[in-house]
């Protein structure tokens, strides 16, 4: 099940779910969005028409990079505790408020670059026209962070 639902979180967050009329219905675990645990893969199945050795494939390429980012975020989320701490003191050190502020930079950049290199990985594996539904997916997504506002 953890699995299942790793698989279906890293989907989330590539695929997004941006209407209820473009997303399959999945009910098998409710989840995010009155989705199931299985609906990632499945989701990009049907909106990118994968066959199925693209799917056996993507499965194991979302599993992977849901464990390489789940240690990532980990880190940046105790980054991100250390500076709110050390900013909520009485006499914040300044040196390590920046210190701090430049790692959780960093750490972002981590991030962005697994982001990127998974997205490259899976694209790989599409034919052009699958790279094509699968910009359009993307470029469909709200942004966090910004309030769904994309910048054009």
């Amino acid at each position: 099940m953890k699995k299942r639902l790793m698989v279906f979180t890293a989907s989330a967050l590539l695929l997004g779910f941006n209407s209820a009329s473009a997303a399959p219905v999945c009910t098998t675990m409710g989840g995010f969005g009155g989705r199931g645990q299985a609906c990632g893969v499945t989701m990009m199945e049907e909106r990118l028409g994968l066959n199925e050795k693209q799917s056996v494939k993507i499965d194991e390429l979302q599993s992977n990079h849901f464990r390489k980012v789940s240690v990532e975020r980990r880190k940046l989320a105790t980054l991100e505790r250390e500076l709110q701490e050390e900013s909520l003191k009485a006499s914040p050190d300044g040196k390590k408020v920046e210190l701090l502020s430049e790692k959780v930079g960093k750490q972002h950049a981590a991030l962005a670059r697994l982001r990127s290199a998974h997205v490259a990985e899976i694209s790989a594996i599409l034919t052009p026209e699958q790279r094509d539904s699968m910009r359009t997916m993307m470029d469909d997504l709200p942004l966090r962070g910004n309030r769904g506002i994309r910048p054009r």
